[in-house]
């Protein structure tokens, strides 16, 4: 993904170089103050008007890339311009820009270095070390203890070790350790156990020294324990609960042969009741689990078995979880998963079709994997028994997800023997012996049910006749696997009570829901239809099966069903982005509901359904959405309303205040006679300075609803911060002196001049003089101060001893309207004095800042950044 372009307001204040090319020209139109500090110029209108030349590498670079980027698109490029200080190329990112006359422009933004680490001072390292929650120690060449940390220094004490020897019991032992160690400069690592465990690590430091870490794993040691007695008791407690196995799984073998040879006697005719000749093959060994192939004649049969027993302890059987493993045995089938010809998963079912006593000798055969992963799907494939003899299996090979990625699922069907009847076997006589026969062969339509999911069966009922194979398709290796009939088959249609309970209790969560969830098919009927369905459409699940799903909805709505299905039928983007759409159902009053609609696609091949469509009632969601939506545009009005109340009363208000100001100023100057009577004269002085009071509230009301609006228009000029102190000192000058209060200036005289509005700055440093002067005690005193900062910023600063104002309070002053109540002060102002000064210092790019503390004074602080700051 393209790395988004930056603005150059974003880069005002960016601590990364930033320049504006212009490409035709070769010339600086911009940078940040990083960027003017990088070229080593003094001011932005130095570098703007400092020439290049076109043939520099980096201006030249800057004018290819300019011919060749794409607007959006990001280039890093090495710019190197050894004409103005840079002497080794710096990485930037490119942007084309336009210029404000419409030509051709690149952005240039250095790329940050990625920092690197120092070595740290011997003090640090030494915190460090002593920070560590391991016991490190400094051993000399003769493995004794020279120095430690703090958790060295106790675990020394407590053991009573002085030496390497002491802790691991034995000098050999220390002294092999250390000299592995120097020889060949690896970490050798040993366990520790006396009372506690410990794990050690050993390392050379130099000048003959070695370190010693120490680490108590005592309480890992005692949960890995615990876990592993757990796991055990839990295996023990499952294996409990099942039937209790017959003494051997060859009797196994032999009473499940013996079953399956009874069923099949009572399906055959009559005529098929005949014994076969006997077999001439010799019957098999009693236990074979070895990866080769057992020959007809065996006369030493003890080596194969050593060899299967020494191939199985090298392979181990791979971990299954709980439910998906019993799911799989449910399906009864003889079932292999693998993937890269190396097994994953296999029945017990597998295993006796396979010949095999246990899963450990299947996973044994070396041969059995890479054979299975060269059959195709329906073809015959000729796998190696446990009996050691080739034979031949009907496979049906399927894909499906596994932990990890994909695997692949193979279904195995046994064929009948060549000396086989059509309907049936007798068990074909074999010499006297007490070994026991392998899992008779069965025709492919035979399919004997295992209840458990052990080799063990007790009870076998009448087999049935084999139904389709079904793919079974796990979502995740963690959760259960339903049988596949359970999608399709309806309650009368199942006989199996463990899929007609995982039936039931689907269909219980399904009608716990209060959402709706309907199944269709690629036409949009209905297949099915939830209980939280029939609560919001008012209909029944008999009334709704088979119809259009469109039907349910309002004309308006099944324009758009019909769209957002058809996105289902192609490979398009609708399939992945699926976002829901919002339609309007008709109820069976006649109603209209608005419904929140999501359809998926099923990914089960075996069900009927083709997609499922999720229905939620948004009703309370829309009866919000449009409170919300008339509070707002109640909220809004109100607003203009009071802008415009402001705008007209303003303008009311002006035009008698201007009067009566004017009249008290005759009157005060006695222009037109003497006031004889000096009451008369205070009085007019008190007029004119309430009106002037009045006056000025008025000002800033309007100001500050001008501010808050964004409609407040500013005038940015070259302004000096000492001219406007000096004329906001000048109007408070009376009122400091009436108050007692010292109001001072330590403002350098080449100050640079700051880009702001004339008016605005005047009246930002009046309001802060005025509370200044407004709270503090006769005697205090008030100092203006400006300097400049490290980074090119201006700041100024306005310090008072006055009374101060808490944490509490000062938020409370900043807020509009809001008047900070003192005890000791008669005098309180109108609560617009702070926020009105906040808004116009941010209005004029700079930053505002207070802080203040009781009977300490306040602090306030104007920040011009270097960006607004100009060179005289």
């Amino acid at each position: 993904m393209a790395e988004l372009q930056p603005t150059l307001e974003d880069l005002r204040l960016s601590a990364q170089p930033a320049w504006l090319w212009d490409a035709l020209r070769g010339r600086l139109v911009w940078a940040n103050a990083a960027g003017v500090l990088a070229f080593d110029a003094k001011t932005l209108f130095d570098l703007i008007d400092r020439p290049f030349d076109p043939r520099e590498v980096g201006v030249a670079r800057i004018m290819d890339l300019a011919s060749r980027l794409q607007r959006g698109e990001p280039e890093t490029a090495l710019l190197h311009f050894p004409s103005v200080g840079v002497s080794v190329p710096v990485a930037c990112q490119c942007w084309l820009h336009a210029l404000a006359d419409g030509s051709t422009g690149v952005l240039v933004v250095q790329v940050p270095s990625k920092p690197k680490l120092s070595q740290a001072p011997d003090s640090v390292a030494s915190t460090m070390v002593d920070a560590l929650p391991l016991a490190v120690f400094v051993l000399d060449a003769e493995g004794n203890f020279q120095h430690g940390n703090a958790v060295a220094q106790r675990f020394a004490t407590e053991g009573d070790f002085t030496s390497l020897a002491d802790l691991l019991q034995s000098k050999e032992r220390a002294s092999v350790l250390m000299r592995r160690l120097v020889a060949s400069s690896l970490v050798t690592s040993t366990e520790h156990a006396r009372q506690r465990d410990f794990k050690c690590s050993l390392s050379r430091a130099g000048n003959g020294t070695m370190l010693l870490s120490v680490e108590d794993i005592t309480e890992r040691r005692a949960l890995e324990q615990e876990i592993l007695h757990k796991q055990i008791a839990a295996i023990d407690a499952k294996i409990s609960a099942t039937p209790a196995p017959p003494p051997t799984a060859a009797q196994a073998f032999e009473t499940l042969g013996k079953s399956i040879e009874d069923a099949v006697r009572a399906k055959a005719p009559k005529e098929a009741s005949v014994a076969p000749p006997p077999e001439v093959k010799p019957s098999p060994a009693p236990v074979v689990t070895a990866a080769e192939p057992v020959k007809p004649v065996v006369k030493e049969p003890e080596k194969p078995v050593e060899a299967a027993v020494a191939v199985a302890k090298l392979r181990k059987v791979p971990f299954v979880p709980d439910a998906i493993r019993m799911s799989l045995e449910r399906t009864g089938q003889a079932l292999l998963i693998g993937r890269d010809d190396d097994g994953l998963f296999a029945t017990s079912q597998a295993a006796k079709l396979l010949g095999f006593d246990d899963m450990t000798s299947l996973f044994a055969q070396d041969g059995l994997w890479p054979s299975l992963f060269q059959a195709s799907s329906g073809a015959t494939v000729s796998l190696v028994t446990g009996s050691g003899e080739t034979e031949a299996f009907a496979c049906t090979r399927a894909t499906i997800p596994w932990l990890n990625g994909q695997a692949h699922q193979f279904i195995l069907h046994g064929f009948p023997k060549p000396d086989d009847k059509p309907r049936g076997r007798e068990p074909a006589p074999a010499p006297v012996s007490d070994t026991p026969k392998p899992v008779p062969d069965l025709k492919p339509e035979i399919v004997v049910e295992i209840p458990s999911i052990v080799p063990v069966i007790q009870t076998v009922e009448t087999p049935k006749l084999a139904e389709p194979v079904v793919v079974l398709e796990p979502v995740v290796a963690e959760a259960a696997v339903l049988p596949a009939n359970v999608e399709t088959a309806t309650p009368a249609e199942i006989t199996d009570p463990a899929t007609a309970i995982a039936y039931e209790e689907l269909k219980a969560i399904l009608d716990v829901a209060s959402d709706g969830i309907i199944t269709l098919d690629d036409m949009g009927n209905i297949l099915s239809f939830s209980a939280g369905a029939e609560a919001i459409f008012g209909l029944t699940q008999a009334e709704v099966i088979g119809r259009k799903f469109g039907d349910l909805l309002k004309p308006e709505s099944r324009k758009l069903l019909r769209d957002y299905l058809a996105g289902f039928t192609g490979p398009g983007l609708a399939s992945v982005f699926n976002d829901g759409r919002e339609v309007q159902a008709a109820t069976r009053e006649g109603n209209s509901v608005p419904l929140f609609l999501s359809v998926s696609r099923l990914q089960s091949p075996q069900s009927r359904a083709s997609l499922c469509a999720v229905v939620r009632d948004i009703t309370t969601w829309k009866r919000t959405e449009q409170e919300l939506r008339e509070a707002k545009e109640k909220a809004e009005q109100a607003s203009r309303q009071k802008s415009d109340f402001l705008a007209r009363i303003s303008h009311e208000l002006r035009t008698p205040l201007n009067a009566i100001m004017g009249f008290s100023e005759v009157m005060r100057s006695e222009r037109f006679g003497e006031l004889r009577n000096e009451k008369y004269r205070s009085y007019a002085n008190d007029i004119h300075d309430s009106g002037k009071t009045l006056l000025s509230l008025i000002n800033d009301l309007l100001d500050l609803s001008k501010v808050e609006a964004g409609k407040l228009e500013l005038n940015f000029t070259a302004e000096s911060i000492a001219d406007a102190t000096d004329y906001a000192m000048r109007q408070l000058q009376e009122e400091a002196r009436n108050a007692r209060v010292l109001m001072r200036t330590a403002i350098p005289p080449k100050l640079p001049r700051v880009v702001a509005d004339h008016r605005a700055l005047r009246q930002i440093l009046a309001n802060l003089l005025s509370n200044a002067v407004k709270y503090t005690n006769a005697g205090g005193q008030v100092v203006v101060s400006a300097h400049m900062e490290q980074d090119g910023a201006l700041m100024v600063r306005v310090k008072d001893t006055g009374i101060g104002m808490t944490e509490a309070q000062l938020v409370d002053a900043l807020h509009p309207f809001t008047r900070v109540e003192t005890v000791d002060r008669t005098r309180q102002g109108t609560g617009l004095g702070l926020p009105l000064t906040k808004a116009l210092t941010e209005a004029n790019r700079a930053r505002f800042r207070i802080s203040s503390a009781p009977n300490q004074g306040t602090t306030a602080e104007i920040i011009f950044p270097g960006t607004r700051v100009l060179a005289e």
